[in-house]
């Protein structure tokens, strides 16, 4: 029998002058759909929910003016960073890779109002599900939603056709945009009331981190006891070695000389300590506790659960940019 007695968690901040970034990323962007083409994008299709959701019929979709200036721009329009009717899209070397992308953009979803609920993992509250389990069902919403679109489901029903899990409009027209984008551009015109017809190719680099960007230390001191329970100290620092924030859960293991589970991994830290934490780009997280029990606690060690981690907003830069391909149609 063993647990956690005491315990303190903090985030520590590296000096910004030792933080090279090796892997040439830019900065922390800001959130997707506040950048370029997406704030018209979203506009859009806001509108065309809130539209239908609103009971008031002298309610004008919130799209109307948006729609009407940027639609001015149309006939001169001839490359992407142009503007309507062509828009910039992202392709990916792999169906994996792009999974990945698309699983660290809508990770940021913790900021938004609904988002934290439906899935809980991303959330800073303990509980929710394993970030496998977010993966797989926010990939299984996209499709969903371009299922949706490619059967002639009209954007402001999607959300209840697929079960989408926000309540809140800006949520379901930011998670459908977010989805077209990703997996089915052919269908832009569908969620931005046919500003952006033109879709346009732009490959996008693969620069999502591994688990080996984060850096696992842990440490015990000699238990001290009275013969019958001992109390071993130790400390936990995980540092984030990427240019990107990440969520990720860990777990640890303890070894005794007669201990039944003597190098299984199990639980990190206290019973009831969330297991899923998030780490800043170049900050380290730090733990401390006390492990008790009745067996002398030799040593211990964390690690982060294989797959059970996802850096934000990798993989994914919105707009056109040197990989922008020529684009198709008139």
């Amino acid at each position: 029998m063993s647990d956690t007695s005491s315990r303190t968690h903090v985030a520590e901040e590296d000096d910004p002058g030792s933080q090279a970034n090796a892997q040439g990323a830019p900065p922390k962007r800001a959130r997707w759909w506040l950048t370029g083409a997406a704030v018209v994008t979203l506009v859009l299709s806001v509108g065309v929910i809130v539209t239908r959701q609103d009971d008031d019929g002298e309610a004008k979709p919130a799209s109307a003016a948006p729609a009407k200036s940027v639609a001015s721009a149309t006939g001169r329009a001839t490359a992407p960073e142009d503007g309507p009717p062509y828009v910039s899209v992202p392709t990916f070397a792999s169906t994996s890779v792009r999974d990945t992308a698309f699983v660290a953009d809508v990770a940021q979803f913790s900021t938004w109002p609904s988002g934290t609920e439906p899935y809980g993992v991303m959330s800073s509250a303990p509980g929710g599900s394993d970030i496998t389990e977010f993966r797989a069902a926010v990939i299984k919403d996209a499709k969903s939603v371009c299922g949706a679109l490619a059967d002639g489901t009209d954007m402001e029903d999607v959300p209840d056709a697929v079960g989408l899990p926000f309540s809140d409009p800006i949520d379901q027209a930011g998670f459908m945009v977010e989805a077209v984008t990703f997996y089915c551009p052919d269908r832009m015109a569908a969620v931005t009331d046919d500003v952006y017809s033109k879709p346009v190719p732009t490959r996008q680099e693969d620069d999502c981190p591994t688990a080996s960007a984060l850096e696992v230390t842990a440490s015990t001191v000699a238990p001290t006891g009275d013969g019958v329970v001992y109390t071993a100290p130790y400390k936990v620092k995980v540092r984030n070695t990427s240019s990107y924030a990440v969520r990720v859960q860990l777990q640890q293991r303890w070894f005794a000389d007669g201990y039944l589970d003597d190098g299984v991994w199990g639980l990190f830290g206290d019973a009831g300590d969330d297991q899923i934490v998030t780490i800043d780009a170049g900050d380290t997280f730090a733990y401390e506790g006390d492990q008790n029990g009745i067996y002398r606690w030799n040593r211990t060690e964390v690690r982060v659960q294989p797959r059970e981690f996802v850096f934000f907003g990798c993989g994914y830069r919105p707009g056109p940019g040197p990989g922008t391909e020529d684009a198709t149609g008139e």
